[in-house]
């Protein structure tokens, strides 16, 4: 089995581990994958690989195809080998969801040697801990708790996968809360289940300062009190996602404290979190709010552009040693190689982008602040994509489309902080001059200011989405007439 470990883009190298042990065996359980996360994460997805392909959207899809281009048809790559996958990350909910590292492991129907992963992977057999290892320029370092169980932390971090190589099972995931929901969650119909641990993560401070400002409670001190309590008792939320012949979702946002006091503007606000946040996601406008307990629920279809978004939130870091082990390098004329890659790498970049566009047009959050936590993840799977055989030209566009998502995704951050910065000169102006009272007028010069700073990000953004139009209707023209088949 193979379990894989997935970390943040600030890396750039991968290595591949293998552990001769029994302590687990293969078993098709996904508490046993749990058990080699380590504890100090926050962010869980657990996914069925065999039920989604198995599915009857996943059949008609082709989802169990390897050579299909990457997120074309399917809105995720799964390895063929892997019948069961668990990546574990920390995130930090207050910044994008930036990572700090990030683990996958998985269950494997058939061993995958070290040899073969390196070859694949372009990476190096080394020795970590006393175990045989990989390392591969993916940024990630896969293990194998046994034949059948593998694993990847990434970024390539040698000192901190030893450490965890070492210490998994005495220093694994504690499974209690949301996660052991999750567990219990994925089933047949069930295939995936994404969750985040958020407790202690609300911000006094800032959310009191959102709630002043929001057109959902502006004015109303009384509900801004009562949303300020419910919402700082927030402990988690858990996406499970069903697939049958369409997708459905059902979102879970957990409380300590009686959510009812939310009232009908419940679901507005969740909406509005999301936004802020840079990952919402069309469909969720339309879900059906309920609430059961202290848990506030919203239910609803899921379209495969929406599932890509989600599924980039946590994501195996490389497939390489899977899509590329029995991909030969072409020779000087075996033109047909380079062109059936090249097709399936411009298709792929094509489709991710797609979604990036039609986000822009349609949400709301993208039109204020182009989603950029998308942004970041779609340009880490395009920096993740197999280029064996790809035209070198190709290539450089794929390369300088994700540093253009990357670059507007940290424009965008900027702005947020200097939003920040600006907003902290009208909390000590008041301080200084005796008002701190005087809380509406402050609170006025703070939207605007965030309006102003907003506007400066929107202008690059727009001007970053024409450049990228445009490289990829010439790239795909130059394509095109080089090798004489439509891209």
């Amino acid at each position: 089995m193979n379990c894989r470990y997935l970390l943040p883009v600030m890396f750039g190298m991968v290595t591949v581990i293998y552990f001769n042990t029994s302590e687990v065996s293969a078993q098709d359980n996904f508490s046993a994958l749990t058990a080699k996360i380590p504890k100090s994460a926050n962010a869980l997805i657990l996914i069925d690989a065999d039920a989604l392909r198995s599915s009857p959207l996943g059949k008609q899809e082709n989802w169990a195809d390897k050579n299909e281009a990457a997120y074309v048809n399917s809105p995720f790559y799964l390895p063929p080998e892997a019948t069961k996958i668990v990546v574990g990350s920390q995130v930090n909910s207050n910044h994008q969801l930036e990572q700090a590292w990030e683990v996958a492991v998985m269950n494997l129907s058939e061993p995958i040697s070290s040899r073969a992963i390196a070859r694949a992977e372009g990476g190096e057999i080394d020795t970590i801990a006393d175990m045989a290892a990989v390392w591969s320029p993916s940024d990630a370092y896969f293990v194998q708790f046994s034949s059948q169980l593998l694993g990847i932390m990434a970024p390539a971090n040698r000192q901190k996968v030893s450490h965890w190589a070492k210490t998994t099972g005495s220093e694994s995931l504690d499974a209690a809360g949301v996660f052991a929901e999750s567990v219990n969650d994925v089933n047949d119909t069930t295939q995936i289940v994404l969750a985040i641990n958020l407790k202690d993560a609300v911000v006094p401070h800032q959310l009191r300062e959102w709630l002043s400002s929001s057109e959902l409670l502006k004015d109303d001190a009384t509900a801004q009190a009562s949303w300020q309590t419910v919402v700082e008792s927030l402990t988690g939320a858990k996406l499970a996602i069903s697939v049958t012949t369409k997708i459905q979702g059902r979102l879970e946002v957990q409380f300590e404290s009686d959510p009812s006091v939310l009232g009908k503007k419940a679901k507005e606000g969740i909406l509005q979190t999301f936004q802020k946040f840079g990952v919402a996601f069309e469909d969720l406008e339309h879900w059906t709010l309920s609430q059961s307990q202290n848990n506030l629920i919203l239910d609803g279809e899921l379209s495969l552009t929406d599932l890509r978004k989600v599924m980039s939130l946590l994501q195996v870091p490389s497939s390489k040693f899977s899509a590329l082990a029995d991909v030969e390098p072409a020779e000087a004329d075996d033109q047909d190689k380079v062109v059936k890659a090249s097709q399936k790498y411009f298709r792929s970049v094509s489709t991710l982008l797609d979604d990036l566009h039609l986000e822009f047009k349609t949400n709301r959050d993208a039109r204020k602040n182009f989603a950029a936590t998308y942004m970041q993840r779609y340009a880490k799977r395009i920096d993740k994509l197999p280029i064996l055989n790809v035209d070198v030209e190709l290539v450089d566009y794929g390369l300088s489309v994700s540093e253009t998502l990357r670059s507007t995704s940290v424009t965008q951050g900027q702005a947020n902080i200097e939003t920040g910065v600006r907003k902290s000169r009208v909390y000590s102006s008041n301080y200084s001059n005796g008002y701190y009272n005087d809380y509406r007028s402050s609170s006025s010069i703070k939207t605007q200011i965030a309006r102003e700073e907003q506007g400066e990000a929107s202008k690059v953004r727009f001007e970053n989405w024409k450049e990228m139009q445009d490289a990829t209707a010439q790239i795909r023209v130059k394509m095109t007439q080089k090798y004489k088949v439509d891209f």
